[in-house]
């Protein structure tokens, strides 16, 4: 046979071993003088021996591998026909001094196995939203008809994953240049990181220019708190959220520390205040963390620090361990109360359950200001008492990530799960805006100027009150200069009594429940006011815009540009279903599948001729030099386990006698001597365990004996 060049030559003894049972490797390849290649030998996998020497190691970690190589003499050496610049057989050696393997274990070995562009393409994808690679190997195999139909396994699948990251000159700068590269689309990213002792990366921030967006409309509330186990050097993972104007979470900034020191956050809040043009929130939520906190007021000191509910009430179960004080404190925590009747609530819950001089207590009463509503309330926290919204997060989070991540892939799956957030977002959005709600209560014009101007969420909070403002009764009017106070009473409850007061000339009202200004909502009493005053519509100083429906029609878009890689996937995606959408139709009949096959041979291999080798030296930018991988680090959220990253803790058995480790009581050495002795109740044959009495005596005390009856 002659072939045009050695790649025909390989590529067709490679198809006939595939046919024969066996695989090729390349062997020799001769030059002359000129450089120029004079014969290139083909072998049999199995040609040659191992080296004895790895036979014979002593100190060997691993199991040896099954040994393949045999001296299989199999081969076929092509040389160049000098003047045609074509390749002939010049010898060829068919005989095999091992058995061939049959057809349907031929596709296991690795030579014959390999996994297309188009299936990494698929694969990288799906790796993207969350979906493990054997989730991923299933589903090649159903679109392929089998898994015998398939030309790799789970296996290759990992080994292109883990050359992938080869390929990014270290896990860091690759992410590093995955940042750079998303800067590049969009203008406004922002990202910084921080580099430690021996130039390994410990801290890094970044966020969008949509999220920037965001927090210039919603960013008067943060919630953030620190996630744990997310990637393989358990980093912390820190999530800045707030609310949007569909009462859903928003991400707003992401970072990654290696220590959870006031430092590490002062470092982390100040990227975020640079991030954000200077702009500070005016309200923020934690779990109370020493650490942050001391952060939070070193870099915000104007804003309002509110440390989360839950986290409270789980301190007040294992600080002090008694329900009734935990209910009791439940109650002053987050009861709508005024001051006076705290401070009497709170006397009367500490001396009722005489935890008065308890230290966790009294250091609780000092930061009463931070959580406290009674305390807290005429404050806007957006309805957010607990970090809730932040855990929530993080479990959607656990959907895209795992902790065998590197920084790279949590980047790029982290960004997948913002993505997703949004997209919810833009649902909402839609809802919204598409359709009006049925009018249920007795103020149509009211309830549709709430439907009008807020979104679809904000509206039933709105309803509601709306609802409820019909127990509330007005008493009277005082009248002054330019303002009017109407007294509001609750029906059938003269000692509850509110004043809501009217500026005319602003057209704004203020209610003394501060309701207004804790939800940035009217309150039951306002709308009892709008009612008696016989209005229509809510007046603007009502409506928030952060709650309407128009908060983001003026926000300004994020500049984009092409995305190749981006473009490139998502056209391989679409062209995947038109194949499907053709193998179905195409295969239906044996002669149809014969003609469309070769054709779509023959186009792909005109294809390859005409694009050649384009793109092969578009390679990645240059990596960031000089920053290394992060260290694993031991964290507050890593657990018990005893090692760092990519180890396992084995919890060593411990005697419940002694003490010590290694055994248990049964097996304790200095344990005491047991001696048993039965007395028989019952010894008839048939019986296979009769009842008896069994007598158990400890040689420590001979006295001290048991009866027990066994059977």
């Amino acid at each position: 046979m002659e072939f045009n060049n050695p790649k025909e030559a390989a590529r067709i003894y490679e198809e006939y071993s595939r046919v024969k049972g066996f695989a090729v490797r390349q062997g020799k390849k001769i030059k002359n003088k000129r450089g120029e290649f004079v014969w290139i030998t083909y072998l049999c996998n199995r040609e040659g021996f191992r080296n004895k020497k790895w036979l014979e190691k002593q100190d060997r970690k691993r199991e040896h591998k099954v040994v393949t190589r045999c001296g299989c003499p199999a081969k076929m050496r092509i040389k160049p026909r000098i003047g045609t610049g074509k390749w002939f057989v010049a010898r060829f050696v068919n005989d095999h001094n091992h058995d061939l393997l049959p057809q349907k274990f031929v596709e296991y070995l690795p030579a014959h196995r390999r996994i297309s562009d188009v299936d990494i393409a698929h694969m990288d994808s799906l790796r993207q939203v969350g979906i493990s690679i054997p989730k991923i190997y299933e589903s090649i195999a159903a679109q392929a008809g089998g898994f015998n139909r398939l030309s790799f396994t789970k296996r290759d699948m990992y080994n292109e994953v883990r050359r992938q990251r080869s390929l990014q000159n270290g896990d860091v700068n690759a992410a590093l240049r995955f940042l750079e590269v998303a800067s590049r689309r969009d203008e406004k990213m922002y990202w910084r990181y921080e580099v430690g002792v021996g130039q390994h990366m410990c801290d890094l921030f970044w966020s969008d220019g949509r999220s920037q967006e965001d927090f210039k409309l919603f960013g008067d509330v943060l919630a953030f708190d620190a996630t744990y186990g997310r990637n393989k050097y358990n980093l912390p993972v820190v999530v800045f959220s707030g609310v949007n104007n569909h009462n859903q979470t928003c991400v707003f900034a992401t970072a990654m520390v290696s220590s959870e020191t006031q430092s590490s956050y002062v470092w982390v809040l100040r990227k975020f205040l640079e991030c954000m043009d200077g702009r500070a929130p005016k309200a923020i939520i934690t779990d109370g963390d020493r650490s942050m906190r001391l952060a939070i007021h070193e870099v915000f000191p104007d804003a309002h620090h509110r440390l989360c509910a839950w986290h409270l009430l789980k301190n007040a179960i294992s600080n002090v361990c008694m329900p009734r004080f935990t209910s009791l404190f439940r109650h002053c925590m987050l009861a709508d109360i005024e001051v006076e009747e705290f401070e009497l609530q709170w006397e009367a819950m500490v001396s009722e359950c005489g935890v008065k001089d308890h230290k966790w207590v009294k250091d609780l009463y000092s930061k009463k200001l931070l959580w406290a509503t009674a305390y807290i309330r005429g404050r806007f926290f957006a309805g957010i008492r607990m970090t809730s919204r932040c855990e929530s997060l993080h479990a959607k989070l656990g959907r895209f990530v795992e902790s065998r991540y590197g920084i790279l892939e949590f980047i790029t799956n982290f960004q997948q799960c913002v993505e997703f957030l949004r997209d919810n977002e833009d649902e909402l959005e839609f809802r919204s805006s598409y359709g009006t709600p049925v009018i249920q209560t007795e103020f149509p014009e009211l309830e549709k100027s709430g439907a009008m101007n807020f979104t679809r969420e904000i509206f039933a909070r709105y309803r509601e009150s709306l609802k409820r403002c019909v127990r509330v009764t007005v008493l009277g009017c005082i009248e002054s200069e330019g303002t009017c106070t109407y007294v509001t009473q609750k029906y059938r409850r003269p000692e509850k009594r509110w004043s809501v007061t009217h500026h005319g000339m602003s057209d704004t009202f203020v209610c003394t429940c501060l309701r207004m200004e804790s939800f940035r909502l009217p309150c039951v009493h306002i709308l009892a006011v709008l009612v008696r005053l016989d209005i229509g519509s809510l007046p603007k100083s009502l409506v928030l815009q952060r709650w309407s429906k128009a908060a983001k029609v003026e926000m300004s878009g994020v500049n984009q540009v092409d995305n190749t890689e981006a473009f490139y996937r998502s056209r391989v995606g679409a062209f995947l279903q038109h194949c499907k959408r053709f193998a179905r139709v195409a295969c239906q009949s044996e002669e149809n599948f014969k003609v469309y096959t070769e054709k779509v041979v023959k186009d792909t291999l005109r294809l390859e001729m005409i694009n050649g080798d384009a793109g092969a030296g578009a390679g990645s930018p240059h990596a960031a030099q000089g920053v290394r991988d992060p260290i694993g680090v031991r964290t507050k959220g890593t657990g018990r386990a005893n090692e760092l990253v990519g180890s396992r803790a084995v919890k060593r058995r411990k005697c419940s006698t002694c003490g010590c480790l290694g055994h248990r009581r049964t097996r304790c050495p200095n344990g005491p001597r047991v001696t048993t002795s039965y007395t028989e109740q019952n010894t008839m044959p048939s019986q296979r365990m009769p009842n008896r009495d069994l007598t158990v005596s400890y040689a420590g005390n001979e006295s001290n004996t048991c009866r027990r009856r066994v059977g």
